[in-house]
């Protein structure tokens, strides 16, 4: 958040500020408990962007929270339902397609909404 606090004057008022979260980082997801710790800190990540959306009202760049899906990375392990090639792609044209569409949003690799 530092950072995006530091570098937003670099975002143009069309652009997207984007932050990788985490599916995991859903309260309302969250049904079968385990790695409390990171989903705590994806939670605490939401937040903290909520918040510095809540602050900039009126802003006019969309601003993401993605999710990018169970990664087959050294994270993720090799059991990972996406490989990275499969994810990244992905995320980038749900990026892309937010342009212009002001206020915060979690959005999985997919665009779907992820609940809070």
């Amino acid at each position: 958040m530092r950072v995006i606090e530091t570098l937003q004057d670099l975002v143009p008022a069309s652009g997207t500020i984007g932050v990788m979260s985490s599916g995991q980082g859903s309260v309302a997801n969250n049904v079968s408990g385990s790695y409390e710790v990171y989903r705590a800190s994806k939670a605490a990540l939401n937040t903290l962007m909520r918040s510095f959306a809540a602050r900039h009202a009126g802003d006019p760049r969309a601003m993401l929270l993605m999710a990018p899906g169970w990664v087959r990375t050294d994270m993720g392990g090799p059991k990972a339902r996406l490989s990275i090639e499969e994810s990244i792609p992905s995320l980038v044209r749900t990026v892309n397609a937010q342009e212009g569409k002001v206020g915060v949003q979690y959005l999985d690799y997919l665009g779907r909404t992820v609940p809070w």
